[in-house]
């Protein structure tokens, strides 16, 4: 039979495990210093003012044609100016440009950010950085 001591001991690890993995988790990854475009994903960078809220919604618009961003990526609740990032791999496909922008929203409306344009890796430049620098790979 399990003593109280050894039960209140299995107790306040599992609590301190929760607490740990519930609210230490991190909020936002280091972001590179521009939107970075990988084999199958891209990480998209943006930066967003409060603009006198608390809070906004920013998220990235996306797609294969400059005139048709119909893809967009997950909304995140900011509650400080600066930089932002988020990873999508979802549907990106090797060796396409990309036209995306960042758009962040308020209580005084939608902003829409310039849009810009990103190319994901080729499977040779996956493999292949160049001569000097090639990469290795263990399959």
């Amino acid at each position: 039979m399990i003593t109280r001591k050894v039960f209140f001991l299995i107790f306040t690890l599992f609590l301190l495990a929760w607490y740990f993995f519930k609210y230490t988790e991190a909020k936002t990854i280091n972001c590179p210093e521009k939107t970075t475009g990988g084999y199958r994903f891209i990480i998209f960078v943006g930066k967003a003012g409060l603009g006198g809220d608390r809070e906004i919604r920013a998220w990235f618009e996306y797609g294969e044609s400059e005139k048709n961003l119909n893809r967009k990526t997950k909304t995140l609740i900011l509650d400080k100016d600066g930089i932002f990032c988020l990873r999508e791999n979802r549907n990106i496909k090797p060796c396409t440009t990309y036209y995306y922008r960042a758009v962040a929203q308020n209580s005084a409306g939608t902003n829409y950010g310039e849009t810009k344009t990103i190319k994901t890796l080729c499977f040779q430049k996956f493999l292949f950085d160049n001569k000097k620098n090639q990469k290795w790979f263990i399959f």
